[in-house]
């Protein structure tokens, strides 16, 4: 009896031991994703070329350069033009924007052709078009190819007109006039000696003795310095005066004098006139003179036709008439050609007052 009890109470242990061990529950695996199928998009178009409504060609989508429309090419509408597969729907987009509702189904040679109103285009500047195709059942295929010009539809114009007056060029010179109450002992003064630059002023010779004694002349710069020399009757004196030769009297006494005038060279300044433009024109219709009528005080003028750079027109100088400072230049201006192919058909009439001649202002 005893034996059996003690079994019984190991029993009863063991079932304890085994109840606060217990083993937890493995846990349920996580469902796969259901995966999003990939949509099949439509194919890539070809754009071709962007031509006038009339069929002719304006962008050629594989060119290089740069490309204008201008305001006769691109009319009412244009036509973008290109392949793509045969019954599929083709959009324009200019940018990333949908040119709506510009769409044409595509024949079944593969061939469209989409037209787009002036107005679908914006304002002028650079454009980027392209065409997607949305084909049966597909989603909308990727960009083509880029057609990119600038779009200008304004007519160039003259803005501006500038003027200087001339200056007529002089050598360098040198005149020997009487001074004082004696005589003139110095009888030529000329600028004579090469590579010898002349100093402008007035210069003073004066005698303070008679020819032929020593110390007998004085020569005093524009600056104040004093130079004293010994001259004898008829000498012939070079740079004593930079550049200048003096050729003295066969005789000459005390108190004579001479002033001598040396004066510049003076450099020409031609006279000028600058035509400004709205925008850049071709450099054939900015030089063609046949597009400017110039008046001068009321003269017709004809100038001559200098350069053309940066919207600038130059002109120098002016044939018939010249131009004098505080004077009024008038230019009418027409039929010039901006690059975009416009054509210029309301004439600028230009006015101005002529400035001061200039080395530097209104230079091409």
């Amino acid at each position: 009896m005893k034996k059996f009890l003690v079994i019984l109470m190991v029993v009863a242990m063991a079932s304890v031991l085994f109840v606060g061990c217990t083993t937890p529950p493995t846990p349920e695996p996580e469902p796969e994703p259901t995966p999003t199928p990939t949509p099949i998009v439509s194919a890539t178009p070809v754009l071709t070329a962007v031509n006038t409504i009339a069929g002719v060609l304006i962008v050629d989508p594989t060119s290089t350069s740069t490309q204008y429309m201008n305001i006769a090419q691109v009319g009412a509408s244009i036509l973008v033009t290109g392949t793509a597969p045969s019954e599929s729907l083709v959009k324009i987009y200019l940018g990333d924007v949908a040119v709506g509702p510009a769409v044409a189904e595509t024949s079944t040679a593969g061939v469209w052709t989409v037209a787009i109103a002036k107005s679908s285009l914006g304002d002028d500047g650079v454009k980027v078009l392209t065409a997607k195709v949305t084909e049966v059942g597909l989603a909308e295929g990727v960009a083509s190819n880029a057609a990119t010009f600038t779009l200008d539809t304004v007519r160039p114009s003259a803005t501006t007109l500038a003027a200087t007056a001339n200056t007529a060029g002089a050598v360098a010179t040198c005149v020997a006039t009487v001074f004082g109450a004696g005589t003139v002992p110095v009888t030529t003064a000329l600028s004579a000696t090469t590579g010898v630059a002349l100093v402008p002023g007035t210069w003073y010779v004066e005698c303070l003795l008679a020819s032929g004694v020593v110390n007998n002349v004085v020569i005093t710069a524009p600056s104040g310095v004093q130079t004293t020399r010994s001259i004898v009757a008829n000498q012939v004196l070079i740079d004593a005066i930079p550049g200048v030769t003096l050729t003295f009297a066969a005789t000459f006494v005390k108190d004579d004098a001479a002033t001598v005038l040396v004066v510049a060279a003076v450099t020409a300044v031609p006279e000028r006139a600058r035509v400004l433009f709205s925008e850049e024109i071709t450099n054939a219709s900015a030089i063609a003179l046949a597009n400017y009528t110039f008046t001068t005080a009321g003269v017709a003028n004809v100038p001559t036709a200098v350069s053309y750079s940066a919207k600038y027109m130059y002109f120098s100088p002016m044939v018939t008439a010249r131009l004098v400072l505080n004077a009024t230049l008038g230019c009418a201006v027409n039929g010039v050609v901006d690059l975009a192919g416009n054509i210029q058909t309301t004439a600028s009439a230009l006015t101005c007052t002529v400035a001061a001649a200039s080395l530097t202002s209104l230079a091409p």
